[in-house]
């Protein structure tokens, strides 16, 4: 037995429990995670939830990675039990998502009248005789904020009150709210399922270790040396290996070229053609050796299967590498890429490869798509109820039915408009993510062409600030508070600017603003931003001129007052849907 250190497989429930608490070395970087590798978690577990038929099978459960942690001598107490204060070396951006998962689904769940209080209290904070005192410290400014925004009780529903964020309180948020609207219209048994399944079926593998060298050995060894074997390199041995070995160079040829094409994407594509096989219930391993099997061998599914898919996926994510794609049909693809999630993607995959050659029907069918995946996420629709109504479309697709019928899941039904309409009233306050989407396309719109902005480059800003000085001009156009509190939120009031134009401008008077946005002159600023340009004064009536506009211009481009039929005078006043509460933080719960 190695000495200097222990390893052990521990639950998730089991780690963030007593005698642990953690916190972030100085030497740590701030937390880092995007809304991808958010993204990408929980649809693992929703994936994991969907195979597992009770948490008691001997084979259930998630691996979560490796956890590598820095101890030192207990000092303190809680419940009689001294406390084990670790350093998180490695396993920061995992534990920190974890908790800002659970803290999520408990304000979810308390927002509907329930509570799981006496599930996420534990693994969010540690009781000791001295204190009451977070499971997991970060340091600095950025352990302040996820206790104010994370680990408090009802705290993911509160938005910061200032905008100088430091970059792990930016990626806290981000992360928060991205979960947040994925998991928003859950029921309180499907959230305290996933609640369930993430405290006592997910496991990391922990090593400790009481040295700093020896936890830097350690931590070069877990990831720098050797890759790590992915999915894809399983696939290859299993499938090439069944191949006779004077064939199986050629096809050895063809799995490389594909992997160089599609690079980081190689690995989606059988996961993708799992879901369009109708094998979406089991491990994507699993699932794919038995369409290999079933399917005639691995010859015939490289030929049927393998190669027309990859070259489709190929196109998918690279449509303007791809030859013989239409304008429009390199439109949509790109405004599909632009989301974080990938659930509209077999749908698009099997419909191409079914209308082989149709180019016109391929359009007409991405326009409809396109449509789809941004109407689902201004509805406000979670992760599983947007995979479940693109799984619908696939079924469609697969069966061949009519996409055109007024119940194609394509489709919006009257009471789905509504709601979208009443959304894109004030939709910055309930998704910042889908807002910024929004206003990009309507950017594209407005300057009759695509601009080719990076979505990852800008962010909204509020022309109107959200908390203007009390001496400004903004306070004598807006002398209603009420009024003001309305305007601020409204899309009319919003633009795409740079981080860096954003953090300059933050409260500044209209005429500074106006100087910060157009420096690098009118032109170089993104068109929907340019409609601030010669402005003497931006008051009520100009914000409200100016969203009727912008949402007239939604309403054309996805055809959200009419679905076969015309909508209701009333849509945009009609009731809306139970939306999360945001409540503004106060100024002492920030450092």
């Amino acid at each position: 037995m190695l000495s200097g250190f222990k390893s052990e497989t521990i639950s998730l429930g089991s780690l963030l429990a007593e005698p642990f608490t953690f916190r972030i070395p100085e030497y740590q970087r701030p937390y880092s995670w995007t809304t991808k590798e958010a993204e990408q978690l929980l649809d693992d577990l929703f994936l994991e939830l969907d195979t597992a038929a009770s948490l008691e099978e001997p084979e259930t459960g998630y691996f979560l990675g490796a956890v590598l942690l820095m101890e030192h001598p207990a000092n303190g107490a809680s419940n009689g039990t001294a406390i084990r204060i670790c350093d998180i070396v490695d396993g920061q951006q995992r534990l920190v998502t974890s908790t800002i998962l659970l803290a999520v689904i408990r304000d979810l769940i308390a927002e509907e009248g329930g509570s799981i209080e006496e599930l996420t209290q534990p693994r969010l904070w540690v009781r000791s005789d001295a204190e009451r005192m977070p499971r997991i410290v970060l340091r600095g400014r950025d352990g302040e904020f996820l206790r104010a925004h994370v680990q408090d009780s009802g705290a993911s529903s509160i938005m910061p009150s200032e905008d100088d964020l430091t970059i792990g309180e930016t990626q806290i948020l981000s992360v928060r709210e991205h979960l947040a609207e994925a998991l928003f219209g859950q029921s309180v048994d499907e959230l305290i399922r996933l609640a369930r399944y993430l405290i006592e079926a997910c496991f990391f593998a922990v090593i400790t270790t009481r040295t700093v060298d020896r936890a830097h050995r350690i931590f070069s060894v877990l990831n720098e040396r050797g890759r790590p074997l992915a999915r894809n390199d399983i696939l290859k041995a299993q499938i090439l290996g069944a191949i006779a070995a004077p064939r199986r160079g050629a096809y050895m040829r063809t799995w490389e070229r594909i992997e160089r094409e599609l690079g980081g994407d190689f690995e989606s594509l059988f996961s993708h053609i799992r879901t369009i096989e109708e094998r979406s219930r089991a491990k994507v391993i699993s699932g794919i050796a038995d369409l290999v099997e079933g399917g005639g061998g691995p010859e015939r599914f490289f030929q049927d299967v393998l190669e027309p898919y990859a070259a489709i996926h190929a196109a998918l994510i690279h449509p303007d590498k791809a030859q013989a794609l239409s304008p429009s049909i390199v439109r949509h693809l790109s405004y599909l890429g632009w989301l974080s999630s990938a659930e509209w993607m077999p749908a698009a995959m099997l419909f191409w490869h079914k209308q082989s050659g149709d180019t016109a029907a391929l359009e007409a069918f991405l326009v409809r798509l396109d449509r789809l995946a941004y109407g689902v996420r201004l509805l406000g629709l979670g992760t599983d109820k947007r995979r479940s109504r693109f799984l619908a479309v696939l079924s469609a697709v697969r069966n061949a039915a009519n996409l055109d019928a007024p119940e194609s899941p394509l489709e919006f039904g009257r009471d789905e408009l509504r709601n979208i309409q009443y959304n894109l009233r004030n939709l910055h306050s309930r998704s910042q993510l889908t807002c910024k989407l929004v206003l990009l396309r309507l950017n594209d719109e407005i300057s009759d062409k695509p601009q080719r902005l990076d979505p990852g480059q800008l962010t909204v800003e509020h022309i109107l600030p959200q908390k203007p000085g009390k001496q400004s001009q903004w306070r004598k156009w807006f002398s209603s508070a009420d009024e003001r509190e309305e305007s601020v939120q409204s899309i009319g009031n919003l633009v795409l600017v740079t981080k860096e134009e954003n953090d300059k401008a933050r409260n500044l008077e209209l005429a500074r603003k106006q100087e910060i946005y157009f420096a690098q002159g009118v032109e170089q600023a993104a068109a929907i931003t340019r409609d601030l340009h010669g402005q003497a004064e931006w008051r009520p009536e100009q914000i409200r001129e100016r969203e009727e506009r912008l949402l007239a211009i939604v309403n054309k481009l996805w055809q959200l007052e009419t679905n076969r039929g015309k909508l209701p005078a009333d849509a945009p006043t009609a009731p809306p849907p139970p939306k999360r509460r945001r409540k503004r933080a106060k100024a002492d719960h920030l450092v």
